[in-house]
């Protein structure tokens, strides 16, 4: 990833690169997909990091086995790969024998769907230049 510094973890390489992935898939041929991949990630990690202590390490691990499986295949992490394998990672994980791994791709597709559906409903409807707390007008 271009964009992300050296100093980011693991982790944090492979939620961006999986929010990025799911914004391009949801929105692909739109400019924004960046930003919109950009807010899926961070929207990933504000989830992991209010999930209940004892669900942090479980997702924190399979995030890193997710990254890491693409390496015995590829000979790349997930984060480094191109976005036409990433997509095809998603799809193969999406359509394996292990329950685990079709959950894993179900729960964070569906959380980031949601953030970047919020994202364009806000852009459209100009909801994120107001104060906190106060109420959009119709």
């Amino acid at each position: 990833m271009k964009d992300v510094s050296r100093s980011a973890s693991q982790f944090e390489r492979a939620i961006l690169a999986l929010g990025e992935t799911i914004a391009w898939e949801r929105r692909s041929g739109d400019d924004g997909n960046a930003a919109l991949g950009k807010g899926a990630a961070d929207f990933l990690l504000s989830v992991h990091r209010r999930m209940p202590d004892f669900l942090r390490p479980p997702f924190h691990i399979l995030v890193l086995v997710f990254d890491v499986w693409p390496l015995l295949r590829k000979g790349r992490l997930f984060h480094q790969l191109p976005l036409d394998d990433r997509l095809a990672e998603l799809d193969s994980w999406r359509r394996s024998r292990l329950e685990i791994r079709r959950r894993f791709v179900e729960f964070y597709a569906s959380l980031g769907v949601f953030s970047v559906y919020s994202d364009l409903y806000g852009r459209d409807y100009q909801y994120g230049d107001l104060p906190p707390g106060e109420r959009a007008r119709s």
